[in-house]
């Protein structure tokens, strides 16, 4: 085999390792090594599997039709070449028509034949990992992104074969992770928002503590779930409070302490709200005490007893704008308004479920 052709056997090697470990179905892949054992010339792929179960492929390629012949021979040497749980034979070439009419052989897969054209196999690439990254909620990265990740990851993966190194799942998707944060940060940003999760299901009227204040401060019980595989920071909440002719902005001042104890008592004990992380796959629960601000155009009084709207945002540190959580219709009567003046509290529970009653 000339220079040319080993280069181009080991790009297409490459290439094709790289399709699978991005492959729709193919996720239960833990680690995976190029070029395993300098002294098995048959195994160019080693796979491990989930529940300690192994994969090995040998990849062949040519520009020559390779005949039924030839594979079963190479299928009969990969099987005898060591223990494993799957054995696949990959052609990147033209093949015999009972190749794949007859295949498997002796145990070994031979899956349809690859493209030899290394730029055909980039292309391929580079579809699919926008498929593989939106299965992890990143969301869709321009061409010209794809394209240099590709072959920064490909670069990498064949510097990985000269030397056999074991590469590991969660290595492989930090490598296009952290490429992905220098290059296209955008994509992460909105991942996060995509896995993040805001609960909230009641919140409590207050009085407020200055008897000349007349509107309502808001208890909100929130809890924060971090689905992603990064940790998200919660810098700020935000409440919209409009009814006819009028709005409201309340921002987050305290976090109320959870525990016994009546809701004064514990709101001595309350601490002012600032910024804080949700781990991966955890959540964090809240209660935060939100006041009215006074802006041009906001109001700051007594809330007229009629039909009002709140809408909660969140705002995630690396979003460039809040994020919407629930929009809910709330009613206000002589019931809540009696709390004003009082250390008494009035429990309202938000649901938007009423809107759909209507239509059933």
């Amino acid at each position: 085999m000339g220079g040319r052709e080993a280069v181009r056997g080991f790009s297409v090697q490459t290439l094709i390792c790289l399709l699978d470990s991005m492959r729709p179905g193919n996720d239960d892949w833990e680690a995976v090594t190029l070029e395993p054992d300098s002294s098995n010339e048959k195994v160019d792929i080693f796979w491990e599997l989930a529940e300690g179960k192994r994969c090995v492929q040998q990849v062949k390629s040519s520009q020559n039709q390779i005949g039924r012949g030839q594979v079963e021979s190479w299928c009969r040497e990969l099987k005898e070449s060591g223990s494993a749980d799957r054995y696949q034979l990959i052609l990147a070439a033209p093949v015999a028509a009972s190749v794949l009419t007859d295949a498997p052989f002796d145990g070994v897969e031979v899956p349809v034949p690859a493209s030899l054209d290394t730029l055909a196999l980039l292309d391929q690439a580079i579809t699919g990992v926008d498929r593989y990254l939106t299965g992890k909620g990143i969301a869709p990265l321009p061409l010209p992104i794809r394209e240099t990740l590709i072959y920064v990851v490909s670069a990498r993966l064949l510097d990985g074969s000269v030397r056999g190194v074991r590469l590991a799942r969660k290595e492989f998707d930090g490598w296009l992770l952290q490429w992905i944060i220098g290059a296209y940060p955008q994509a992460v940003e909105q991942r996060m928002a995509a896995n993040c999760d805001v609960l909230w299901s009641s919140f409590e009227f207050v009085s407020p503590r200055e008897p000349s204040n007349r509107a309502f401060e808001l208890a909100l019980p929130l809890t924060v779930v971090n689905g992603g595989i990064s940790t998200t920071v919660v810098e700020w909440f935000l409440l919209r409070v409009s009814a006819q002719g009028r709005e409201m902005r309340y921002i987050p001042v305290l976090v109320i302490p959870e525990g016994e104890g009546s809701f004064s008592a514990r709101r001595e004990a309350a601490r002012p709200f600032g910024d804080y992380a949700v781990c991966p796959q955890q959540a964090v629960h809240k209660t935060v005490l939100f006041a009215p601000i006074e802006r041009v155009a906001y109001m700051k009084d007594e809330w007229p007893r009629e039909s009002h709207e709140i809408e909660l945002f969140v705002k995630y540190s690396g979003q460039p704008t809040p994020r919407s959580v629930k929009k809910v219709p709330i009613s206000v009567t002589i019931d809540e308004s009696s709390v004003l003046g009082t250390s008494k509290t009035k429990h309202a529970r938000v649901s938007n479920i009423e809107s759909y009653l209507d239509v059933l």
